[in-house]
């Protein structure tokens, strides 16, 4: 097992039971002992990057006599580029999904406007909410078979998730969907029937 780092000779924790500083002056993995206030018993499992300083990048350098400017801070200097319009960016107005820089317009364009499946923050998925409709609420399928299909119908092209996804779902709810208004549409010609042959 690999020694901690020591960019930090000193760490500084709290009691979890009088919050009162507990400085670890030693580098070790784990801390298992009582506070010197309470009395109580601490146990801590320390990680490395307690004694590692904070490492701060300057994102707010100014930009220089013919240096690039960011598009959207012009006083500060632009560092990087926009993998989809290709504005010049500064640090402050960078951001980075998915390993690709982009700017913060470009973001919400992808996420709000061209519903892009890797930014979305929640994806609803049609095609499991009619297969709830068809087998969860069975008992009531006259009135949820139909919302069922309405749902796989309205959406059938807009099935979007974190993951790549098959149609064996959607298949399936839709075929349960029309087996129940089928059997429905029967026994409701079945019940007429009988209601007309006792009036006859």
């Amino acid at each position: 097992m690999p020694s901690p780092p020591t960019e930090s000779p000193e760490a500084v924790l709290l009691c979890p039971g009088c919050r009162s500083q507990l400085k670890v002056d030693r580098q070790v993995w784990s801390v298992e002992e009582k506070c010197p206030v309470c009395g109580s018993g601490v146990k801590l499992t320390l990680f490395p990057r307690l004694y590692r300083a904070f490492a701060r990048e300057d994102l707010d350098a100014p930009a220089g006599e013919g240096e690039a400017t960011c598009s959207f801070f012009p006083e500060l200097r632009a560092e990087k580029e926009c993998e989809e319009c290709g504005s010049f960016m500064s640090g402050r107005a960078a951001t980075v999904w998915e390993e690709r820089n982009l700017c913060l317009p470009c973001l919400h364009r992808l996420r709000e406007v061209d519903k892009s499946p890797s930014l979305l923050a929640r994806a609803s998925l049609h095609d499991k909410r009619a297969l709830a409709l068809v087998t969860l609420l069975a008992p009531v399928s006259l009135f949820s078979a139909p919302l069922a299909l309405y749902l796989l119908i309205r959406h059938r092209k807009d099935q979007k998730g974190f993951v790549p996804r098959g149609k064996a779902v959607w298949w399936l709810a839709f075929l349960l969907s029309a087996a129940w208004i089928a059997a429905w549409l029967v026994i409701i010609v079945i019940w007429v029937s009988l209601i007309i042959d006792d009036f006859s």
